[in-house]
């Protein structure tokens, strides 16, 4: 993070770095990013469990460098799916009849917009959001949407099974709209990818999925257990911030991301841990 390399041993010349970015062994800035915003809303989901002050701090501390890994990646889409995971666990808090702090959100809320907005007034974001980084930003975007209609042009023609799995990258060389500068081996769009892939047929399953996932952890932010919640709601967080950045990226084919959304999902549709025969 601070542009040293105290371990020669810590050194990845096979994988593509980006000197103004963090992207640490990812090689992408913005899978760092997808990686991290799923585990800053897990992490802060522990703090629920009542833990002593000198875990706490530790907490925090860890908080503290995730959350400074994540601005560090300079990921438009990581920030926005990490503000909106953030969100949703602070309506989650403040409408919950087991969380008494409900000024305690506030006051944490108003701080994080504060340093927020102390980090983007000092620091190379500005640059980044001001300078000719934004206008790479505008390009690369303007290019995922017009990949993205080649993408729907493709699902139009094998809207049943799909093209198959794993062939995305070498169908979509007959759908890439002209004028764009690289090959697009993914579509960057986790939804569009996947369909195109396995067809229509996938919507009402994802669907499905998704909505039973959110209840069954609704269902669980009821329980009285503040390990239930604590965890749930922390995992249930982390889903939704990479499902949102999912639409502009494919954080879901990265290994170590999948792993990690498998660990949330897993933790929200988990059965209720029990003692002695009773639900605690």
């Amino acid at each position: 993070m601070s542009g040293t390399n105290p371990f020669p041993w810590w050194n990845y010349t096979d994988i593509p770095q980006n000197v103004h970015r963090l992207s640490s062994t990812f090689g992408n800035s913005d899978h760092l990013a997808g990686y991290m915003e799923m585990a800053i809303p897990l992490l802060l989901g522990l703090f629920l469990l009542g833990y002593r002050s000198g875990i706490v701090f530790v907490l925090g501390y860890l908080c503290f460098l995730l959350l400074t890994a994540l601005v560090l990646t300079l990921s438009r889409g990581g920030w926005v799916g990490a503000l909106i995971g953030l969100a949703f666990m602070a309506i989650a808090l403040v409408t919950s009849r087991h969380f008494k702090k409900k000024r305690l959100i506030a006051a944490l809320a108003g701080g994080f917009l504060a340093v927020a907005f102390v980090v983007l007034i000092s620091t190379p974001v500005v640059e980044r959001i001001l300078t000719i980084e934004q206008r790479e930003k505008i390009t690369s975007l303007s290019s995922r949407v017009k990949a993205w209609g080649g993408v729907v042009d493709m699902i139009k023609d094998y809207p049943v099974l799909g093209i198959g799995p794993g062939t995305f990258a070498f169908i979509f060389t007959q759908y890439q709209p002209p004028g764009l500068k690289a090959h697009f081996t993914m579509a960057h769009n986790d939804y569009l990818h996947f369909t195109s892939e396995v067809g229509l047929l996938l919507i009402p399953i994802i669907v499905w999925m998704i909505i039973a996932l959110y209840r069954r952890g609704f269902r669980k932010l009821k329980n009285p257990s503040r390990l239930v919640r604590g965890t749930t709601l922390g995992a249930l967080s982390g889903i939704t911030s990479i499902l949102l950045h999912s639409i502009s990226d494919f954080n879901l084919h990265i290994p170590a991301n999948v792993i990690l959304f498998t660990i949330l999902a897993a933790i929200v549709v988990s059965p209720i841990p029990t003692h002695n025969g009773l639900k605690t």
